[in-house]
């Protein structure tokens, strides 16, 4: 994955969650994460999972997020 394409979801997913009043709490991890799983599309959300569990740094709000979407998404064949 190209690492521009990684800046850009970073950055949509950083204000995704600026724009859903997200704090450090859980309600704002779940409000950004059900925007991501409205919007995103799959591959797009499977490109930051991937980029966030191989070390790469995201907001803590945006991690809570991506862990629970990486928990209810079903595995790919």
């Amino acid at each position: 994955m190209a690492r521009g394409q990684i800046d850009q979801l970073l950055k949509m997913a950083g204000h995704i969650a600026l724009n859903l009043g997200a704090g450090h709490d859980a309600a704002a991890a779940d409000r950004t994460a059900e925007h991501i799983s409205r919007f995103w599309t799959p591959a797009m959300t499977r490109q930051l999972i991937a980029y966030w569990r191989g070390g790469g740094e995201v907001p803590s709000v945006v991690a809570a997020a991506l862990a629970s979407l990486e928990n209810s998404q079903p595995e790919k064949r």
